[in-house]
């Protein structure tokens, strides 16, 4: 590999990794806006339909965090919780 193709294959990778970075900053910052919105939804519930889902209101900070979100859709990855 010459020179010019080693700096211009280094060039492509760090401007993916820019490009990947700022996306996962963004789908980050919108999945915790998403969790923000889905944790005042949930507390401005009644309790019979929190107890329908089978949530204690005292469990919704836990059922909403960003570690039990599923990354790639709008609903919570129940078999990690417990």
């Amino acid at each position: 590999m010459t020179s010019l193709e080693h700096t211009a294959s280094e060039t492509g990778r760090s401007g993916r990794g820019l490009v990947d970075f700022a996306s996962r900053a963004l789908r980050h910052f919108y999945r915790a806006m998403r969790m923000r919105s889905d944790r005042a939804a949930m507390q401005a519930m009644p309790d019979y339909l929190l107890k329908d889902m089978g949530i204690a209101r005292s469990e919704i900070d836990h059922y909403t965090s960003m570690r039990y979100a599923a990354s790639d859709t709008d609903r919570m990855d129940i078999g990690n919780v417990r």
